[in-house]
């Protein structure tokens, strides 16, 4: 079992599996996807005051957690997409689900927000776009050539992606 513990200097440990999914943080919550052996995503509370030594876990989630993808945070709501491929939305406050979506695919790169769009991208380079929201409103789908394992990438208004035989940059002129 997962647990997060404060050290005295303030700083906080979780002894656990490895992980591959990087935490994201807001408004003294992280939420952890735990990764591997058996996935699911925590919501803690980090505010050691609240515990002394110890965090508060507000929520759990298991259905499709990720062992490999990030999650995403944006405007209060979690994203993310399970390693086979079925994107999810959960109101970060409650955990609730508000909806998810089949992208086909198995999925290894963590999805990005990036100019008000959400980007997943599958293993076979399929690209879906999607807007942000308590509603799932999809806005393309794109097809690149090669395999993609990596998450892409961010700088200034270009969004870069690597396949396994392309390195794509993307950006409004």
């Amino acid at each position: 079992m997962t647990r997060l513990t404060a050290a005295s200097s303030g700083t906080w440990t979780c002894p656990a599996s490895p992980t591959s999914p990087r935490p994201v943080w807001a408004d003294g919550v992280a939420y952890i996807s735990t990764g591997y052996m058996n996935p699911e995503l925590w919501a803690i509370r980090t505010d050691a005051r609240e515990e002394a030594g110890s965090a508060r876990t507000l929520w759990q989630w298991k259905p499709g957690a990720p062992a490999k993808p990030s999650t995403l945070l944006v405007d209060g709501l979690l994203y993310f997409v399970s390693d086979n491929g079925v994107a999810r939305c959960l109101d970060a406050r409650t955990g609730k689900q508000l909806w998810q979506r089949r992208l086909g695919g198995p999925h290894t790169a963590s999805p990005i927000y990036a100019d008000s769009r959400i980007y997943f991208i599958s293993e076979e380079g399929e690209a879906t776009v999607i807007a942000p929201g308590r509603t799932f409103t999809l806005l393309a789908t794109n097809h690149l050539d090669g395999r993609c394992l990596a998450s892409p990438a961010v700088s200034g208004k270009a969004l870069f992606i690597r396949t396994d035989t392309h390195l794509y940059r993307i950006e409004n002129p």
